[in-house]
Parts: C-alpha cells; sequence; structure tokens
C-alpha cells in the first residue's frame, strides 16, 4: 500500500511540473523595414515552479518551413540560482550573476528581441517552446502560438504601367495595294531604269496592273498618283537627293509611256521622299544575320550623329568589313524608285471614314470602343496604325507591337514613332524590376 502511495505522488507532482509554466502577455511583432522587433511581457510569479529548477523559453517566428528562433529567456527558481553561481564560482566566475533575459522567479519581465526582416514573413507566426530543467534532467513542455497571420514582409509591386504618348495618322482616300513590294532597284549612281535586272520587269508588270485596275473602276477618279525615290546612304547627301528625285521621275516617265491611253502627266504624280534611304536601311538591316548588326541599328538610330558622319561610323565598324557586306548585299535594295499609292475620290470607300472616327474616338480616349469600331477593317493596310494605338493605350504593348510593325511595312514611318515609345517603355519597365529584384537580394 505505500508503495502504490508513493507512485501517486510522483504523478501528482510531474503533473504540477507540467503546468508551472509563466504567463505571456501583450505580444508585438513590428518591424521598421529592416528588422523585426518581438516583445512580450512574462508573468514569473508561477507558484509551482519547483525551486530547484529554471523554465527557459525559447520564441521563434516561422511561417511554414522558414523558421528563425530568438533569443531565449530563462525564469530562476531560487535553489536552481544557488546551483549555477555555486558552480560558476567553482569553475572561476566568482561575479556570476544573471544577465540579459535571466530572472528570478516572482517579476514581471518585458521580453524584447530584434531580428532581421525577411522576404518569406510575409505571414509570420510567433510561437514558443518551454523547458524546465534541473536534477539532471530537462522537461519539454507543450508548445504554444502566441500570434499568428503577421504581415511583416510587404513584397514590392510593379508600378502601374506607363502609357506613352500615341502618334495618329489620319486615313486618306488611297488604293491599297497589299504587301506588295512595289519596288523598281537601280544600279549604283544610276538613274536609268534597267528592266532586266532584280526582277525590275516582274514588278513593272504590277505597277501597270495597278494603275489598269485603277482606271477600270467607274467608281474612282485618280487624284495624284505617288512615287517615292531613294538612294542608298553611301554617297555624298546632295548627290543622293539628285538620284532619289530622278529615280522617283523615271518611274512617273516609264508609267506615263507605258499607258498613254490614260492620258498621264507629270502634274498626275507626287514624288515623297526622294532622299537618302535611311529607313529602309534600318528595315533591311534589322532583318539581316549581318554580323555587328546592333551596332550598326545604334548608330543608325542616333538621332544625335548627322547622316554623314553616321556613314563613317558604319565604315569604322570591324575595319570596314561590316561596310562592305552591307555595300554587296543591302544597299542594292535601297537604290529604288516605289510605287507607293494612288489618292483617289471614291463613292463607297467606307474604310477611310471609319478609320479617322475610329481616330477620333481615340483623342477622346475611348481606347475600347474605338478598337471595336474600326475591327470591321483592321485587315485595311491604313488602320494598321489606329489598330496598334488602340492596344498601345490600353497597356497591351506586345499585341500593339503587331499592328505597328505591319503598319510600318506598310509604308506608315509614323508607326515609327509609337514603336520607339514603347520600347522606351520596355527599357523603364526592365529598369524597376531590376531595382525590385536588387531590393529583394536584401531580404533573401
Amino acid at each position: 500500500m505505500k508503495k502504490i502511495l508513493t507512485t501517486a505522488v510522483l504523478v501528482l507532482g510531474m503533473s504540477m511540473m507540467t503546468e508551472a509554466q509563466t504567463v505571456i502577455s501583450n505580444e508585438s511583432l513590428t518591424h521598421d523595414g529592416t528588422n523585426v522587433t518581438v516583445s512580450f511581457d512574462v508573468d514569473t510569479d508561477v507558484r509551482d515552479l519547483p525551486s530547484n529548477r529554471k523554465e527557459v523559453i525559447m520564441p521563434y517566428i516561422y511561417n511554414g518551413r522558414d523558421t528563425l528562433w530568438l533569443d531565449m529567456m530563462e525564469v530562476y527558481g531560487k535553489g536552481r540560482y544557488k546551483r549555477e553561481r555555486q558552480v560558476n564560482h567553482i569553475q572561476g566566475d566568482k561575479d556570476w550573476e544573471l544577465g540579459e533575459n535571466q530572472v528570478m522567479k516572482g517579476e514581471v519581465y518585458q521580453y524584447t528581441s530584434q531580428v532581421p526582416l525577411k522576404r518569406w514573413m510575409k505571414s509570420a507566426n510567433l510561437g514558443i517552446r518551454r523547458q524546465l530543467v534541473g536534477c539532471a534532467c530537462e522537461q519539454e513542455l507543450a508548445e504554444e502560438n502566441l500570434a499568428e497571420g503577421i504581415a511583416l514582409f510587404e513584397e514590392p509591386q510593379m508600378p502601374a504601367r506607363r502609357i506613352p504618348e500615341y502618334v495618329l495618322v489620319d486615313a486618306s482616300r488611297e488604293w491599297d495595294f497589299g504587301q506588295d513590294e512595289l519596288e523598281i532597284i537601280f544600279k549604283v549612281s544610276k538613274i536609268e531604269i534597267d528592266s532586266s535586272v532584280f526582277n525590275n520587269e516582274v514588278t513593272f508588270g504590277k505597277i501597270l496592273a495597278a494603275v489598269d485596275k485603277i482606271h477600270s473602276n467607274p467608281h474612282y477618279k485618280i487624284d495624284k498618283i505617288e512615287v517615292a525615290g531613294y538612294a542608298s546612304p553611301e554617297g555624298r547627301p546632295a548627290f543622293n537627293r539628285w538620284l532619289g528625285e530622278n529615280r522617283a521621275k523615271a518611274l512617273i516617265n516609264y508609267i506615263i509611256e507605258h499607258r498613254p491611253e490614260y492620258n498621264l502627266t507629270m502634274d498626275d504624280f507626287r514624288i515623297r521622299n526622294g532622299e537618302e534611304n535611311w529607313v529602309g536601311l534600318r528595315r533591311v538591316v534589322a532583318a539581316s544575320e549581318i554580323e555587328n548588326k546592333d551596332r550598326v541599328l545604334e548608330i543608325i538610330d542616333d538621332e544625335t550623329i548627322p547622316s554623314e558622319l553616321k556613314k563613317d561610323k558604319i565604315k569604322w565598324i570591324d575595319h570596314g568589313k561590316t561596310w562592305k557586306k552591307m555595300l554587296d548585299e543591302i544597299y542594292p535594295h535601297l537604290r529604288c524608285a516605289r510605287y507607293l499609292a494612288v489618292y483617289y475620290d471614291s463613292t463607297n470607300d467606307e474604310a477611310v471614314d471609319i478609320i479617322n472616327q475610329a481616330n477620333a474616338l481615340i483623342r477622346e480616349g475611348k481606347y475600347a470602343e474605338a478598337y471595336e469600331h474600326v475591327k470591321p477593317v483592321e485587315d485595311d493596310m491604313r488602320a494598321f496604325n489606329t489598330v496598334g494605338v488602340t492596344f498601345m493605350m490600353q497597356g497591351e504593348f506586345e499585341e500593339a507591337m503587331k499592328w505597328f510593325e505591319k503598319a510600318l511595312d506598310g509604308n506608315c514611318p509614323s508607326a515609327q514613332k509609337n514603336i520607339d515609345a514603347i520600347n522606351a517603355e520596355y527599357e523603364y519597365e526592365a529598369g524597376q524590376r531590376a531595382a525590385i529584384e536588387e531590393y529583394l537580394k536584401k531580404y533573401e
């Protein structure tokens, strides 16, 4: 009977020790952008904490598998304090006393600990683990949560997409020849037409067929036929302007001579450009596989460099090898006269009105409505730039770029300004992403 009673007392004693825990209140987790400060009050007046034991409180912040332990705290019973002081004296530390976060039972202690702010602390929890230490043994007490779901770290967000200024082009009554490359190619420094080279004969056939098509339709009356003449940017500017203008005139004379039945004169034509073909050069270089392409495009795009100096800078690349490659493979395509368009009066060309009405909606800031309005004629090359602007102004840059590139191929130079504006925003966004990534590295 005595043995059974002793066992019961031991079990009761263990139960009392398990309940012998300090009381924690006023938990707080704050941060200053760099560090997290954890604080709480600890009431150590625990009646049932045995004198020969100490309670060890181990706080920690966690989120899933990520855990960061804080400074631990120790609450001493009187007997345990005397024993540790005696042991330290024996070991030579005769001045040993309780240090930071070490207190005697019976006090109300304000605990504070600081740790670095981490990226995983987007939803942080505060937990504690307790131990009773003494009499050559350690007893784990139940873990508990003091706070849950505290948002300490806030992921930085990309700023809202900036929308660049747009360039709109109102449509005119112009015959759409699709994507045909109606270009006549000339030999170096020549203005005479040679139908036997560069597939010119086939191109002449397309040009004359276009003139026939417009004249055969009773709904149309020719206003102006537009022709552009170009020179490759390799000689002197004044000579190149002369070349461009006279190449255009050569094509005009060819059309007049081969279609005498239409009684066309030079007054029925409009010459556009008539100068160095830098736009064409950029387009052909960008589509090519020549070495140092990026360096060439950088020089072409630099508006601070005069044309003559651009040529010199390109010549200096790779000791002239890139320049020679361009002379052989690229510049022949730039010595041309291009049949661009026919402007006319018409009774049934509704696309012009639809495109210009959509442009008016864009100027009012009604971008989605403008797209729906122009959608029925979006296959008309005159609408490409307008469609691109509707997407650009809604922040859909990728889709907008597709339309601007089509517009550029369809002889709408203004589309290049919209492309440049979007590329500038891409560079800005890349810079913002890099800044955010650099910021996040500090909190890994």
